[in-house]
This record gives C-alpha cells, sequence and structure tokens, in this order.
C-alpha cells in the first residue's frame, strides 16, 4: 500500500488532526477518515512512548493501548463502508501521512504525563459517543460506541501505568 495522499481540506499533522476531531460534532465520510488516520497513528505513538521506559509492566500496558487504537482505526474504517465512503482501510505506519518525517508527538514517561495523556483518552468516549448519536445506521454508530468504551479502557491503563511508576 502507498503512503495515504491526504485532501488539501484535511488536517495535514497530526497535531492539527487531533485538535481537528476534537471540534467535530456531525461528522462527515472526511472527518471519518481523518480518525482512522489517527486511530491507526496513535498504536506507533504508544509503541514509541513504550520506549521511554524500562518498566515492564508500563511497557505492556502501553501497547495494549496501542493495540487497541488499531482495532479503532479499523472499525471507522468499516464505519466509512457502511455509510457509504467506499474502502478506507487502515494504514500500517509506514503508509500513514500522519506519522511522515517523525513529525509526531512524543510524551515523556512519568506518572504527570501518563496521568494528562488519560485524559484525552476518557474525552474519547463523549467524542464517540456525540458521534454514534449523529448516525442513522444502528451498526456503524455501534462500532463507534464500542470505540468509546475502550477509550474509557485506554484512560485507566495510562492511570495504571502510573501508579506503576509510582511505585
Amino acid at each position: 500500500m502507498a503512503t495515504v495522499a491526504l485532501d488539501p481540506a484535511l488536517p495535514q499533522t497530526i497535531r492539527e488532526a487531533f485538535a481537528h476531531i476534537g471540534t467535530v460534532s456531525a461528522p462527515t465520510i472526511a472527518d471519518f477518515k481523518v480518525m482512522v488516520l489517527v486511530e491507526a497513528a496513535s498504536e506507533t505513538l504508544y509503541r514509541r512512548t513504550a520506549e521511554g521506559t524500562d518498566h515492564a509492566g508500563v511497557i505492556e500496558l502501553l501497547h495494549a493501548n496501542g493495540r487497541e487504537e488499531m482495532l479503532h482505526a479499523r472499525r471507522v474504517s468499516d464505519v466509512i463502508g457502511l455509510l457509504g465512503g467506499g474502502d478506507f482501510p487502515a494504514p500500517a505506519a509506514p503508509d500513514n501521512p500522519y506519522l511522515a518525517n517523525g513529525g509526531f508527538p512524543f510524551s515523556p514517561v512519568t506518572p504527570d504525563a501518563l496521568r494528562k495523556l488519560s485524559v484525552g483518552e476518557f474525552d474519547g468516549e463523549a467524542l464517540y459517543e456525540r458521534w454514534a448519536a449523529t448516525i442513522d445506521h444502528p451498526a456503524a454508530a455501534d462500532l463507534l460506541r464500542a470505540n468509546g468504551r475502550e477509550e474509557v479502557d485506554h484512560g485507566n491503563r495510562l492511570l495504571q501505568a502510573a501508579a506503576l511508576l509510582e511505585a
């Protein structure tokens, strides 16, 4: 698969994409595509973050979050298909434009940083619920809600990781 080409109207960096999705209340197919790319990139972001610690328990928690982020990307890809937006598979890291040139955020692995990251994950539940409520397709809405429930799991894992570092 070749690197996904971004429409010039879409956010061009992962930072812009994170900011954008937080403002969307009624997503379009283009917004869902941005979310696929963000969620897929987040698998790599969690893996890179895990490189910042040697605590095996914290590494496993971060890797678990990363694996689920790719699952979220695949679900949102399925939503695009269900809503008639065609095929938009979640890209592997080398094909994701939001990971190009290493231009992605890196969070230090400290208890405070992990707690701050958890806030964004907990907020993901409300975002996915808000998006699901605007969809007139029950199966698509169910996929979004499943992602939202797991965002809470991600937040809880980050809090658990913070506690492990403080122990």
